[in-house]
């Protein structure tokens, strides 16, 4: 629905956003690159690897995510053909900074129409919003949260600004269907983002002021929507899972799908989940989980809004419904809505997760949730504009981001300097092992060479029960060319015992080094053979 001209935005704010947009694009240049494990791990050669026709040929080589949506890396790996290194981080900042759009709107459909200078508010949260520690740290990298996001926020933009809709008429069934297909396309693209999904279209149903059966047919559209958004943004994939691998997730739930091309086990990471859940270990995480981020996080940072949302948010709600006075700055209906959502995908995230990244979309829209908290204890005037200017700016002063690990900038975004001549001839078979990624170096190599992952963080050479094993070893077996092995010098060791349980051996004299201008140190690329074949011996 169109706005009346008197509720419009002021002709500047557009500006402000495009700066904010602009802002983050720098920001990603004074960074670095980004030389993330997950970049060197699959984002980069998943984005290689399906406009190559890689997929099936090449064998797990990104490990796991080696069957992840790859739609936003195809982007991210033709930006960087046509782009240098620092223009792909500008774009991808500026792209990412692009969430100050959502959260502008979302504020100020949260703000009440009449305050003075709403529009200039809307946008100072959406500014504190682009400032947690997540969303500084993921600028100008692919580990795309604060892309995907953009379809969360918008999501919830849409339903927050035209909250006066959704009662009656078609035009709040229009904006459920697309905000729907906004959650759809973000679940398609990563699937960790069902959080937001169940959260916005539960806490819909809770709370919107309408009768059942309008509730129903919101929930009709809202569910349409989202079905139409994940079949657009994911089902070609889907599709091309279950025709490979009998398992639309591959190798996810795969003890239901039973594909035998995968353990039969859920494959979901515990990873940061605890060994003993209870309710009030539960309740005691957002303060543990301050104190140690490690709790919820590969690396260290300090961000505390999530805990004073936590703490704060809950006591302006029971405050107001109490006494209900004074006047709030803030429109109490849709902003019960948006708490309760981003409350049932908190929850959902202690159940199934615990992965900081993950909970981005709440990380951002915390400074407005805090600001209207603060608005319901203290109502409109000094002392709500005072304390609020004192904890956000007591949150950005505190905000460490944490480090994924960044380079300085070169000529591309990925430059891998091979050896010459190279140390195997043209049709190899390059066997990969251990745990450093190592894909981001493969679309630097022949396209004629086949590479298999025969160890890694989804299968190993003694696992005959998945699929890939009986095939890698059938075509090592079955190969007349070159032989060879590719591995960090750091995990030399490892591949050793690899080959071994394959009966090859390194021909330690044909080592080649490779660089790159990111990664964890020099690589090799060996020449292997059959120790029991003389013919292909060239000495170890």
């Amino acid at each position: 629905m169109t706005p009346p001209a008197a509720d419009r935005p002021a002709r500047w704010v557009g500006a402000g956003l495009a700066l904010l947009a602009a802002g983050c694009g720098l920001l990603a240049l004074a960074f670095g690159q980004d030389a993330s494990w997950d970049l060197r791990n699959y984002h980069y050669y998943n984005g290689y690897a399906l406009p190559a026709g890689r997929f099936g040929h090449d064998l797990l080589v990104a490990q796991l995510p080696s069957f992840f949506n790859p739609a936003l890396d195809v982007a991210y790996y033709a930006l960087t053909e046509v782009l240098p290194g620092r223009g792909v981080a500008f774009v991808l900042g500026c792209v990412q900074g692009l969430n100050a759009v959502p959260l502008f709107v979302i504020a100020r459909a949260l703000l009440a129409a009449e305050l003075p200078r709403r529009d200039a508010l809307a946008l100072a949260l959406a500014a504190a919003g682009l400032g947690g520690a997540i969303a500084l740290s993921e600028l100008g990298t692919t580990f795309h949260d604060n892309v995907i996001s953009l379809g969360i926020l918008g999501a919830l933009a849409l339903l927050a600004a035209g909250w006066g809709d959704l009662a009656a008429g078609p035009r709040g069934l229009v904006r459920t269907l697309a905000a729907g297909g906004l959650l759809g396309l973000a679940f398609a693209l990563k699937q960790t983002q069902v959080l937001f999904v169940l959260g916005a279209g539960l806490a819909l149903l809770l709370t919107v002021p309408a009768r059942p059966g309008r509730r129903l047919l919101l929930g009709l559209a809202g569910t349409t929507g989202v079905l139409a958004g994940a079949a657009a943004g994911g089902g070609w994939w889907l599709l091309r899972l279950w025709h490979a691998y009998g398992n639309p997730l591959f190798p996810f739930y795969n003890h239901v799908f039973r594909s035998p091309w995968a353990l039969a086990q859920s494959y979901r990471d515990p990873g940061f989940l605890p060994g003993e859940p209870g309710l009030f270990e539960a309740l005691g995480f957002p303060l543990r989980f301050t104190l140690d981020p490690r709790l919820a996080a590969e690396a260290t940072f300090t961000d505390h809004r999530l805990l004073a949302l936590y703490l704060l948010l809950p006591l302006a709600f029971g405050v107001f419904a109490w006494r209900r006075r004074p006047t709030p700055p803030v429109r109490v209906r849709p902003l019960v809505w948006l708490a309760l959502a981003l409350a049932i995908a908190y929850a959902l995230w202690l159940a199934l997760f615990r992965i900081y990244r993950y909970l981005l979309p709440l990380e951002m829209l915390a400074p407005t949730l805090l600001v209207a908290a603060l608005g319901l204890l203290l109502g409109r005037g000094r002392a709500w504009a005072l304390a609020s200017t004192a904890l956000l700016a007591a949150l950005l002063a505190t905000t460490r981001p944490p480090d994924w690990l960044r380079e300085p900038f070169a000529a591309h975004a990925i430059e891998v300097r091979l050896p010459a001549p190279l140390p195997l001839g043209t049709g190899a078979v390059v066997l990969l092992a251990g745990h450093e990624p190592l894909s981001f170096l493969l679309p630097a190599l022949p396209r004629d060479w086949r590479f298999l992952r025969i160890d890694s963080t989804f299968t190993h050479p003694g696992e005959d029960a998945v699929a890939f094993n009986p095939l890698m070893r059938r075509l090592v077996a079955a190969q007349r060319g070159p032989l060879g092995a590719l591995f960090i010098e750091t995990e030399r060791h490892e591949m050793l015992k690899k080959l071994a349980e394959y009966g090859l051996a390194l021909d330690a004299a044909g080592c080649r080094p490779l660089t790159a201008n990111i990664g964890a140190g020099a690589y090799a690329l060996c020449p292997v053979h059959r120790p029991d074949d003389p013919a292909t011996e060239t000495g170890r």
